[in-house]
């Protein structure tokens, strides 16, 4: 369908690998009230789901996110700084993801800036809006978010698919916790019927 360009940039912006596309959408303005509030409440619910997905691809991915947003609002040193364009590089390519791990590759994505610059990010941001525990100092929460940023051992790849290793144990994504390779195969054998004529696919669903 041929839509009128009416001067739309479709361009949004372009960062590491990806690059951020806008969809003309015709038509908007001339919805009933009633289907305008739909939208918003589709958009609300898709706001639930995409917690969900951050939630599922890693245990980790929600706590790195409003980390990582607490300082995209409220960070008070030089946001022109080489290494903040850096930071929030990294941090459009999370809100992309839906976590730490490439949307193709599901690599973990690796922070070009040092550890002690993000210490100082945190540590010169609004207290209030870092999802920190009970009793838990920004300082804490710099120290446990480290290693899960930045060291590429660490969770490496949020699925796993090499043979030679336990792909469950071995992948980042929060379906199996605590649970083998070996474990969740005999737990599908147990449950499938292969004279089911018209079988269930288990393990769509967490």
């Amino acid at each position: 369908m041929n839509m009128p360009n009416n001067g739309f940039n479709h361009h949004a912006e372009q960062f590491a690998d990806i690059e951020i596309l806008r969809y003309y959408v015709p038509g908007f303005k001339s919805l009933t009230l009633k289907e305008k509030e739909l939208v918003y409440y589709l958009y609300e619910a898709a706001l639930s789901g995409r917690d969900i997905i951050y939630d599922q691809h890693y245990k980790y991915n929600l706590l790195i996110r409003k980390s990582l947003e607490a300082v995209v609002k409220s960070f008070g040193g030089n946001r022109a700084a080489n290494d903040f364009q850096k930071f929030m590089s990294y941090t459009k390519r999370i809100w992309f993801s839906n976590g730490i791990h490439h949307h193709y590759s599901t690599k973990k994505i690796l922070p070009e800036f040092n550890e002690s610059y993000f210490r100082e990010l945190v540590l010169n941001s609004d207290e209030k809006l870092f999802p920190l525990d009970t009793d838990e100092t920004l300082e804490q929460l710099v120290k446990k978010l480290i290693p899960i940023l930045f060291d590429p051992a660490v969770d490496a790849r949020r699925v796993n698919l090499d043979p030679d290793t336990d792909v469950i144990i071995s992948s980042a994504n929060n379906f199996y916790e605590g649970l083998t390779q070996k474990e969740v195969e005999e737990y599908y054998n147990g449950i499938i019927d292969n004279q089911e004529l018209t079988p269930v696919s288990y393990g769509l669903n967490s």
